[in-house]
Parts: structure tokens; C-alpha cells; sequence
């Protein structure tokens, strides 16, 4: 948990050194009707809640522990990934490029956690899942211009699948791939290069 908020704390600093933070996305949305693209993740979100209650729910200590850390984590990977490295790659590569790059990137980093975990097969099934998670996630940071949402999503999906036992978690993947297909529908247009980069919009 210290380490997770060292690491805030530096990006942080590089972020305000930089004077990036409407870059990376830390601004409220362009128009509070985008906020209506939420409702497909809202909705899974729910789901995992109504599984979470309905599993036997750890004591209130490691419930605290569980929700600080997630929330950091969230904060963290959200700030390098669709923050930091996304504005670079956008910048440089362009909008659907980058959406790709930074998923990708999101996906692999997941695997080094076989190095902790000592489980590879599992490392790689999570990685599949950021990978996933790495696509609609960007896009939505894309369309709603602000990556405060992404994080507040990111949090409450890395607590709420911690809380569910891998069996469940199983049962969630129809749901990662549904977002997948959605985040891919969000950027459509990029695909097609009607819109290149994010400069414009700041």
C-alpha cells in the first residue's frame, strides 16, 4: 500500500512538473450528457456488487485494506496508462493507435505478477482481462475527454473483483468481452482517421 502511494505521489509530481494535467485527462468531462456512456460498465458493476453481497464479505479491517489499495491502484495505473502513456502514444501515433499500444502494454505488466504470485496461468488470464479492460477503458477516457470517471471505474472494479472468488470471476468474462466490443464502438471514428489526435481538444 506504501509503495502504491509513493508511486501516486511521483507521477503526481511529474504530471505537475510537466503542467499536463489537462492532458492526461484531470478535468471534468466536456459535457455532462457524455456521462450517459457509463451505463454499460455502470451495469456490470452492479452485477458484481449483487455477486459481492451475495458471497460472505471479508471482516471490516481487510474490507478497509481492500478498498484503500484498490482505490490507489486505480488512481496509479489509470495516471500511467490512459493518463501519462496514452497522451504520448496519442501524440505521437494517433488516437486508435494508441488505444491499442497502451492496452496492450496494460495487459502485459499483468503478467509480471506470476513473478509474486508464482502462478503463470493466472497471470495470463489476468492479463487478458486488463487487456480488455485496457480497450474500453481508453475509449471512454477518449469520448468523455476526462480520465476521473476511468479511475473511479478502475477502483470499483478491481475491489469489487477481488472480493469475488475466481469462479465467479470466470463468469464475469462475457461481460469483459461485451465491454471489449463497446470500447471498440466507442472509437470507431478513430479508426477511420477522422479524428488523429487529442491536441485539439485542450
Amino acid at each position: 500500500m506504501f509503495g502504491e502511494l509513493v508511486e501516486i505521489v511521483f507521477l503526481a509530481g511529474v504530471i505537475t512538473y510537466l503542467r499536463w494535467w489537462p492532458q492526461v485527462g484531470w478535468k471534468s468531462p466536456n459535457s455532462l450528457r457524455d456521462l450517459r456512456l457509463l451505463w454499460p460498465p455502470a451495469l456490470s458493476l452492479l452485477f458484481m456488487l449483487l455477486i459481492v453481497l451475495y458471497s460472505n464479505l471479508p471482516s471490516f479491517s481487510v474490507l478497509m485494506i481492500v478498498i484503500i489499495n484498490t482505490l490507489m491502484v486505480g488512481i496509479n495505473e489509470e495516471l500511467m496508462f490512459r493518463g501519462i502513456l496514452f497522451y504520448g502514444a496519442s501524440s505521437s501515433f494517433g488516437i486508435w493507435r494508441a488505444v491499442w499500444i497502451t492496452a496492450i502494454i496494460f495487459g502485459s505488466v499483468h503478467i509480471l505478477n506470476s513473478l509474486i504470485t508464482g502462478d503463470f496461468r493466472d497471470s495470463i488470464l489476468q492479463a487478458l482481462f486488463a487487456g480488455t479492460f485496457g480497450i474500453w477503458a481508453a475509449a471512454l477516457r477518449i469520448r468523455l475527454n476526462t480520465i476521473i470517471p476511468v479511475i473511479v471505474i478502475h477502483w470499483l472494479w478491481d475491489c469489487l473483483s477481488f472480493l469475488t472468488n475466481s469462479i465467479w470471476n470466470m463468469v464475469l468474462l462475457p461481460f469483459s468481452l461485451a465491454l471489449f466490443v463497446y470500447g471498440l464502438w466507442l472509437v470507431r471514428n478513430y479508426r477511420r482517421g477522422e479524428i488523429k489526435s487529442l491536441r485539439g481538444q485542450y
